[in-house]
């Protein structure tokens, strides 16, 4: 499949998903209370701090290799099945320990059920890895529409009739276990689910940098998110999750979805030609020219977008809201870091990158924690300031080409958020940055300043206008 019809089939696929999980979102919102996002964040947090020292990247791994061969298969399919199993056990001991240690039962209760899940995962990882490498993103787009629905549906029904916080952990089981099965029937290989030890070392050699890679900084922020749980409490926590789940789901819709696809074009024109920047720029034009203005639009209007959506009893995720739509902007600006250094082979020294960030972030968020909720949320943008500062100069070195370019990408993406955001900005200026500004008005500044944005994509020939013009004149042939 070529990039454009992997593109437009993931894109199509998370913008549908999307839709359904925000808007599943803002029901559940609606039924059960902060609380109750509080133990699910707590015990994800809990769940999530087990589950990275199991990190091991083997989707890149299998993604990165030149021959995929039944040997290898096999060998991936063992490591991942030890992973699982340990990982099973120690979410069954932690449900344990997090109810003692954070005097909620809940949370403990939640992760006797969440421990379910990982063992669909387990069976689901190699039919649906080598989908990834074989471009076949229809069907991956077509079975993450299928989870989030389950998930969304599901959630939903479990909270309508009562589970509160369980509603979240018994969805996620039934999700992961129907895509489990879709997955097997599309690819059917049983041949591989034979333990084999030929070639595990290697695997866990990659998999051991990989944890200091992703592993790392996903400690630093779960374990920040049980500071903050347990030094504010639970509903403080719901309301910050809350606000990071907006930005977050911007940025897994539009960047980590398009970005998997463009990992495995950048690995094969790496490995034809030797050579990446050219994707890798033009990628980060169009990411930028479209998030940019969205995660900074949303920072502007936060006050009213949080009570629409979810109610005066969600308006102190307001402000905490702005400072992470910011922090996930200035994050955008690294993009595909782990990507580049998997591809280069340089996996060992971002590992050094990581920990410092992780590190320092900990300490920066844990003590925002101790003051407020928005000083914890601008901790967390700090974090991100810092990891640009720490990746600037070695990813380009990594990207390769002329120098300055990606440079030009950045002030090219800064001037079209100028021109997606000024309406909003002076219309919230004007009414003194207030949760009740009217609706219609709110709707009128962020159409004009689509209108001001598409007007400059188009002046500029940005790929994103130039790809839609491709669409239409497609559309118009057709």
């Amino acid at each position: 499949m070529s990039v454009r019809r992997s593109l437009a089939w993931t894109y199509l696929a998370q913008v549908f998903g999307f839709v359904v999980t925000f808007g599943s979102t803002v029901m559940i919102a609606r039924i059960v209370s902060p609380r109750d996002f509080g133990v699910f964040a707590m015990a994800t947090a809990v769940a999530t701090i087990i589950n990275v020292f199991m990190q091991f990247g083997l989707a890149k791994y299998v993604m990165r290799e030149k021959e995929m061969t039944q040997d290898v298969l096999r060998s991936v399919f063992t490591v991942n099945v030890m992973m699982t199993a340990v990982y099973v056990i120690a979410i069954l001991i932690g449900s344990v320990a997090a109810g003692r240690l954070f005097q909620s039962p809940e949370v403990g209760r939640f992760l006797l059920v969440f421990a379910i899940f990982p063992l669909f995962a387990m069976m689901e990882f190699v039919p649906e890895a080598l989908c990834t490498r074989e471009m076949r993103f229809g069907a991956i787009a077509s079975l993450s529409v299928v989870r989030a629905i389950v998930l969304a549906v599901s959630t939903l029904a479990f909270a309508y009739n009562g589970y509160a916080y369980m509603s979240f952990a018994w969805a996620q089981v039934l999700a992961w276990a129907v895509t489990s099965v879709s997955f097997n029937i599309l690819v059917w290989r049983p041949d591989v689910w034979r333990l084999q030890f030929k070639g595990v070392k290697s695997i866990l050699h990659f998999g051991a940098q990989m944890i200091g890679i992703s592993g790392v900084g996903q400690l630093s922020t779960r374990a920040g998110e049980m500071a903050l749980g347990s030094m504010l409490g639970l509903t403080p926590l719901g309301l910050y999750t809350r606000a990071a789940g907006l930005p977050s789901s911007l940025y897994s819709t539009v960047y980590a979805a398009g970005s998997n696809v463009i990992f495995s074009r950048l690995s094969r024109e790496l490995r034809e030609t030797g050579a990446l920047h050219v994707t890798y720029l033009r990628f980060m034009r169009m990411i930028l020219g479209l998030l940019w203005p969205m995660l900074l639009g949303l920072a502007v209007v936060a006050q009213p977008v949080i009570h629409i959506l979810y109610g005066a009893k969600w308006h102190a995720a307001a402000t905490p809201l702005s400072l992470l739509a910011i922090a996930w902007a200035v994050t955008l600006g690294i993009g595909m870091t782990s990507e580049l250094f998997v591809l280069r082979h340089q996996t060992a020294r971002q590992v050094k990158f990581e920990s410092i960030k992780a590190a320092a972030g900990f300490v920066m968020f844990a003590a925002g924690a101790l003051i407020s909720l928005p000083a914890a949320a601008a901790a967390k943008l700090a974090e991100a300031v810092l990891a640009f500062l720490l990746y600037r100069k070695p990813m380009a070195s990594l990207i390769g080409g002329p120098a300055g370019d990606l440079r030009g990408v950045y002030i090219e993406g800064l001037w079209l958020s100028l021109a997606a955001t000024l309406p909003s900005l002076a219309l919230m200026s004007w009414s003194g940055w207030s949760a009740l500004t009217p609706l219609p008005m709110l709707i009128a500044s962020i159409g004009l300043g689509g209108v001001l944005w598409a007007g400059l994509l188009w002046q500029r020939q940005h790929p994103i206008a130039l790809e839609v013009a491709r669409l239409l004149q497609r559309t118009r042939r057709a």
